[in-house]
């Protein structure tokens, strides 16, 4: 059987499937699908948000990168302190968007979905910002305003030299440095292929290590740190994309539990060239290249590696003369080891050295939860710099004259704050508390202000420019739309493990009357779901609006609790997670009347996806119905690095593998479960889907099936509406509207 569903095919398969018939769809909105049209087309109200953001190091201005309110381009802004006006630095040069293959998936690696002015940099004395625009590279003079493009095109991964003289960048695989001055490039590398790549994070480390870099300036800027990846080992697979059957496929490697993964070195060379000196570690038994910092001052470049097993981390001193490495720290796990914080994005990677070299700060979960640490320059614990009650979560800058640093924590599960710590003690001073989600950004040597940009638990999102006491002293302007929908959201605690609990009824919530329950899922390792601040579940309130109450859970395997919390997956991804889910959701059915335990649906995303397939097969108890997005059925199938953390290898535990494996349990399907998934997606292939619908045919059982073009990010907003839509108009159809209290139970 075929039917349509709002406009979107929907494959109905007992045992054999056949094409479905297609019409032209309505407009999104004439659906019923407003609510979803207006989250697509602002992303959820975050298009017109300051991005970003960072001070300059004089103290005196703002940079940050901003849309408008309904429009994904990126220009370059900056907002003068004193006088409270902002000025366009640079806007995209006209033409489209012709990314490489490259880069494309650089993006995918990096969930960049907005155009434009993608990313910026600054250099050392705030004077210079080098901006990215698809391949292309331009300065900007910050007092001036005046652009200069730099020359060529098909550059990616850029990096400013420190003094911002140069900027080297990846092109065809191979390094150079361009010198804007002269317009004049050097190569660094040669011999660049598919499958040898310079300057470049290999798959792995982009996507599962939180590493997007291949390359690093010394702090001179007289010479490169590059990444060398050999990916000719490495599985290949292909994709080919069904809208375009005359283009041929592209080719990806893609390290698949178990199979081999790229091998990497490090290369040391001048910025004008000449012979690469190689570093030296034992790579075979620590393949994993997690962080690389280099840091100005007296501290030595430093490396933190892993065991393939992810039980064991080492840091690692490297002498840039020789290439030779020492070992400073070793850390281990007998479950896996959760990398030190990179800093990307929200502060100082780790470790970090004084600038006398005397020691550095590291952060360890030592006692069961993140604390920052002080170490002696030979790798020696001084002291805990956090308390114990005050988990640590990022360092954001630290002030040598001062002797302060200032850092993100977790003053309870569900939010973050920001606190200034003395080095050698002291009491925790609060200068960012207000409840929700912090973070903050200091400029490159400069204590005096920094830029905290916050997700608010009042449902409110702002950016706001604090001196180092946390005094607000300006608000960063946006221009996003203010949301058209309020979330009501209640947080709670649930089930026998007091597990961190949210509720979201709808808006016109009628007491007395049951609803249909939505589990909205990930239940995965490495992401928090619960957290306060509500403009994150605004998907969630549409579908509440249109008659659900819609719960999230964080269970067993989920981040931000401790160390035992997180662990108790290993060697499993499903049981412990499904039965806490299960006692979740039972819990708040005894406590909330108006929750219909009867009908509860599941849905979810890549974890939350395979999640949502597991628990509707296997509690069809309790899931009455389950939408899956871009499910990694077989685990077998997935990348070595995430997956082998938590399951080993498929060859070390194939009963492992068996039992977190939804093809395992595929003939038991009795429940309606819609499959969606991108032809086109290069993080969870569409074997995966593939292999599942097999089995659910080979079986006999009905399922249903709603094919997308794209990738895993799904970052067209018209698609993204249409599939808000389908999942909802699934759920309804499969548990029905809301009861009135006057048919109550």
């Amino acid at each position: 059987m075929a039917r349509l569903l709002l406009g979107l095919p929907i494959l109905l398969l007992p045992a054999i499937g056949h094409a479905a018939s297609t019409r032209p769809s309505p407009d999104l909105a004439s659906q019923g699908g407003q609510c979803y049209a207006d989250l697509a087309a602002t992303r959820s109200f975050t298009l017109g948000l300051p991005r970003h953001a960072q001070p300059t190091p004089d103290g005196k201005s703002v940079l940050y990168l901003r849309s408008a309110a309904r429009d994904t381009t990126l220009h370059l802004w900056r907002f003068d302190l004193a006088a409270g006006t902002e000025t366009e630095l640079a806007r995209p040069a006209d033409g489209p968007e012709n990314l490489s293959v490259e880069e494309k998936a650089r993006r995918e690696r990096a969930r960049m979905t907005l155009t434009g002015i993608t990313d910026f940099a600054l250099s050392g004395d705030g004077r210079t910002a080098l901006v990215t625009q698809a391949d292309r590279l331009a300065q900007v003079d910050i007092g001036t305003g005046r652009v200069t493009d730099l020359p060529g095109r098909g550059w990616i991964a850029p990096r400013f030299s420190p003094d911002g003289t140069h900027v080297a960048a990846v092109r065809d695989n191979d390094l150079y440095v361009i010198q804007p001055g002269t317009g004049g490039t050097v190569r660094l590398t040669h011999g660049g292929t598919d499958t040898l790549t310079h300057g470049l994070a290999e798959f792995a480390a982009a996507e599962e290590l939180s590493r997007p870099d291949g390359l690093w300036w010394s702090p001179d800027g007289q010479a490169l740190l590059y990444e060398e990846a050999d990916l000719s080992g490495v599985e290949r697979h292909f994709i080919a994309d069904p809208q375009y059957p005359a283009a041929p496929p592209v080719e990806f490697r893609y390290p698949r539990a178990g199979t081999a993964n790229a091998r990497v070195r490090l290369g040391l060379v001048a910025r004008t060239g000449g012979p690469t000196r190689w570093v030296a570690w034992d790579s075979a038994a620590f393949p994993y290249l997690a962080r690389v910092v280099w840091p100005k001052g007296h501290g030595p470049l430093t490396l933190v590696v892993l065991n393939r097993a992810q039980t064991e981390e080492r840091l690692l001193r490297v002498d840039v003369a020789t290439g030779r490495t020492t070992l400073l720290l070793r850390e281990s796990d007998p479950a896996w080891i959760n990398i030190t914080p990179a800093g990307e994005g929200r502060g100082h990677a780790l470790p970090h050295w004084l600038p006398d070299g005397s020691g550095f700060l590291w952060a360890a979960e030592r006692d069961g939860k993140w604390r920052l640490e002080l170490r002696h320059a030979d790798g020696t614990l001084d002291h805990a710099v956090t308390p114990p009650d005050l988990p640590f979560v990022s360092l954001n800058d630290v002030d040598p004259g001062a002797g302060t640093v200032t850092v993100t924590a977790n003053p309870d599960r569900t939010q973050t704050a920001l606190y200034r710590l003395g080095l050698r003690g002291g009491a925790a001073t609060p200068v960012g508390t207000e409840p929700g989600l912090h973070a903050a950004r200091f400029a490159d040597g400069g204590h005096a202000i920094f830029v905290d940009s916050i997700m608010a638990a009042d449902g409110g999102a702002t950016t706001l420019v604090r001196d180092r006491d946390g005094h607000t002293l300006a608000t960063v302007p946006s221009v996003a739309q203010t949301p058209t929908l309020s979330p009501h959201i209640q947080y709670t605690r649930a089930g026998s493990r007091d597990m961190d609990a949210m509720i979201v009824r709808p808006a016109d919530f009628r007491p007395g009357s049951i609803y249909p329950v939505v589990l909205s899922v990930y239940a995965g390792p490495g992401y928090k779901e619960v957290l306060q601040a509500p403009r994150l579940y605004l998907e969630s309130q549409c579908l509440a609006n249109h008659g659900f109450i819609v719960v999230s859970l964080d269970g067993r395997g989920t981040p931000g609790r401790d160390r035992d919390w997180e662990r108790a997956i290993k060697g499993d991804l499903i049981d412990l997670p499904l039965q806490d889910q299960v006692d979740g959701l039972t819990g708040l059915g005894q406590h909330f009347p108006e929750m219909d335990m009867a009908r509860i649906g599941v849905h979810g995303w890549s974890f939350g996806g395979y999640f949502t397939a597991m628990a509707t097969i296997r509690r069809p108890d309790i899931f009455k119905t389950g939408v899956a997005g871009a499910p990694p059925a077989d685990f077998a199938d997935y990348d070595t690095a995430y997956t082998e953390r938590y399951l080993g290898t498929p060859q070390d535990d194939p009963n492992g593998y068996r039992a977190s494996n939804v093809l395992t349990y595929a003939g038991n399907l009795s429940r309606p479960l819609l499959i969606m998934h991108g032809l086109t997606d290069d993080n969870v292939y569409f074997e995966n889907t593939m292999k599942l619908t097999q089995a659910f045919i080979t079986a006999g059982r009905p399922y249903s099936l709603l094919l997308l073009p794209g990738t895993h990010l799904l970052t067209d907003p018209r698609l993204r509406g249409r599939v808000s839509v389908a999942r909802e108009a699934f759920l309804a159809t499969t548990l029905g509207k809301p009861t009135p209290a006057d048919t109550m139970r």
